[in-house]
């Protein structure tokens, strides 16, 4: 056992190899249907200095990567192994912190190699779309939180620019400002309690913008497009329509338009929230076969089973900032797909299943510990 725990990163370099050979095997580099729009967001880059909307602010590093290829003539194949080595990078910095967060130094290492082995999550390594780099980013965010200490500024900083760097690698970063804020206002003295909770008007703000300006310039996406077409995935339209007339605002503000439709169309809103946290959560498609609907379920209620028994674990509560953090994210992303609708292939839930695998392997570590006692 001390021997496996010894040579860790030997292993977790090994399956990473392992599975992304078994990909691209598979899927090749993916860079058909929505990589399609970032390469040629790239090209345009490169041309005009700019973006062609504003929108691509929230998709830009993968933009970013793209372009630099382009520059530097590596093309498709130099930005799909920038992004695998950020893939890389970014679960060798997660078992780092995990190390620090986990009593017996077995646990990281499991938890890591789970989400290699689960293709679901890691196959993503190979589209050119933003899902890659902003599922490695969301690791390196975590991971700064695993290893922050308080009244270190530096730290604080770090936790920061990750979290700018995962808003700008795709628009649901932003879901995670709220677990960072409430991670950091937990950790802050009284006064720097005071001077948050001021800034928080300035976060809703910026965040109204951001939301704002992202549905005001998808010219195929409107928000109450989900509720209008009852589609619990997005962009496919209930098979089942009620043909409910829905009362609707003409107003221009998005946000405005969703306040005004779940206040007049409640019992609408209310039954199709619960049909898309069931999909969110359990991952299920009737569109996959029964053997990969079953594959998911088995997966997820191992994963959601001992992470809700990880939540009561006393030693937990020691990094009681963490699962402020988690929580909290997990909320948001709720309501977020409960506001609008769930992804054809999972991509909004596994964005936070490592936060799962986190408080999943938190009840394994405590099972490894009386083991070994």
């Amino acid at each position: 056992m001390n021997r496996i725990v010894k040579h860790s990163k030997i292993f977790i370099l090994i399956t990473w190899v392992a599975s992304t050979l078994t990909y691209l095997y598979m899927f090749g580099i993916y860079k058909d249907l929505e990589a399609e729009k970032y390469i040629n967001e790239a090209q345009y880059l490169i041309k005009n200095f700019g973006f062609s909307s504003p929108r691509y602010w929230f998709y830009a590093i993968t933009v970013f990567i793209l372009a630099l290829s382009f520059i530097l003539k590596i093309g498709i194949k130099g930005a799909f192994v920038i992004q695998a080595l950020l893939n890389l990078f970014a679960l060798l910095y997660f078992h780092k912190a995990l190390k620090q967060f986990f009593q017996n130094q077995l646990t990281p290492l499991l938890v890591v190699l789970f989400l290699l082995i689960f293709w679901p999550y890691q196959s993503w390594i190979v589209y050119l779309y933003t899902e890659s780099v902003f599922f490695s980013l969301i690791l390196i965010l975590l991971s700064t939180m695993l290893l922050y200490k308080p009244d270190n500024l530096r730290h604080l900083i770090y936790i920061v620019a990750s979290l700018i760097l995962v808003i700008l690698s795709r628009p649901l970063g932003i879901l995670f400002v709220a677990g960072v804020f409430a991670f950091v206002f937990f950790h802050a003295n009284k006064k720097w309690r005071i001077i948050l909770f001021l800034s928080s008007l300035l976060f809703i703000g910026i965040a109204f913008f951001i939301i704002n300006t992202i549905f005001s310039s998808i010219d195929d996406w409107y928000i109450t497009k989900p509720f209008e077409q009852e589609s619990i995935i997005c962009n496919l339209p209930n098979t089942s329509f009620s043909g409910i007339k829905l009362q609707l605002s003409s107003a221009t503000n998005p946000l405005s338009q969703l306040q005004y439709y779940i206040s007049h169309n409640f019992k609408h809103f209310r039954h199709f929230t619960f049909l898309k946290l069931k999909y969110f959560f359990l991952m299920t498609r009737p569109y996959y076969s029964n053997a990969h609907n079953y594959f998911l379920l088995i997966n997820l209620i191992f994963v959601y089973a001992l992470a809700f028994v990880g939540i009561f674990i006393k030693s937990f509560h020691s990094y009681k900032g963490i699962l402020i953090f988690i929580l909290t994210s997990i909320l948001f992303y709720s309501i977020a797909i409960v506001l609008q609708c769930d992804d054809y292939h999972n991509r909004f839930i596994l964005s936070i299943f490592p936060l799962f695998s986190i408080m999943a392997g938190k009840t394994i570590d405590q099972l490894l510990i009386k083991k070994k006692s």
